[in-house]
This record gives C-alpha cells, structure tokens and sequence, in this order.
C-alpha cells in the first residue's frame, strides 16, 4: 500500500506515462503500442493501472494543462465541450456530475472507474492526449517520438 501511495505521488518528469484498464480494449491497444515501440523511441514507460492507483490530484491538474484544457492557443486541438471541460477526464456515465476540475477530481478520487482512458501524457514534450474513440491521437504521439514514423 505504501508503494503504490509513493508512486501516486511521485510524478514523473520524463518519458510516458498511460493510464491503464487491462479491460479495456482502446487502453490495451494503446498500452501495447506504447510498449512495442518503448525501446526503438528511447523513452521511459509508466503503466497506472489507475483503478488500483488512483491520479492524485497533482498528477490531474498536470493532465489538465498538458492536455491544453485551460490554454488560449489557437492550435490546441480541443475535442472537449468547450463549456463543461472537465467531463471530458470522465466516463460518460459520470459526465454532468462535476461543474469544475476541482469537482471532477474529486470524482475520480472517489471512484476511479469513472476517469476516462486511455490517457498518455509525454512529458517531454509536456503534452496529452485521449486515446477514445479510437487510438489516433496515441499513434501520432508515439510517431512524433519516433521522428514520424510508427
């Protein structure tokens, strides 16, 4: 127990990290692909199985900003309802029951089968990304890494 609370609190400040539900199809898929291409992209690999280690807050609010939620930059891609940004960290069901960050947090905190995944962060280049409705984003992220190709 004191392992995994160290691990959620220790954040990371290189590499990948992925939010990971081995029951999920899209995060297999992502997950594997990360790990397949691990060592040819020279990069650092953590799997959160995140039902049985939850984000802390502090790794959320990382999530947040490298996914670029709270930024004004006109080249952010934003698949996000600009209105009720925050149900985007959340399973449908769980949508609408959060009216901030700070609530959907909590959300999370309480049940973590209600945050969404896939979620990769890179760190290194201090961007996210959702692997849903289907793992593009995750592909393209490891294809930057690989200098274009996958």
């Amino acid at each position: 127990m004191l392992v995994s609370r160290l691990r959620s609190i220790m954040l990371p400040t290189t590499g990948f990290t992925v939010y990971h539900n081995p029951t999920c199809t899209k995060s297999s898929k992502s997950t594997a692909l990360l790990q397949e291409k691990q060592a040819e992209g020279n990069y650092e690999l953590e799997v959160v199985k995140y039902k049985e280690t939850p984000p802390s807050v502090e790794r959320l609010q990382i999530l947040v900003e490298y996914l670029g939620m709270k930024s004004d930059s006109p080249t952010i891609e934003r698949p996000w309802d600009q209105e009720r940004p925050w149900d985007y960290l959340l399973r449908p069901e769980a949508q609408g029951k959060a009216s901030s960050f700070e609530e959907a947090f909590e959300v999370i905190q309480k049940d973590p089968a209600m945050f969404e995944r896939p979620f990769v962060i890179d760190y290194d280049r201090k961007i996210a990304v959702l692997g849903r409705p289907d793992i593009s984003r995750v592909e393209k992220l490891v294809a930057h890494r690989l200098g274009g190709k996958l």
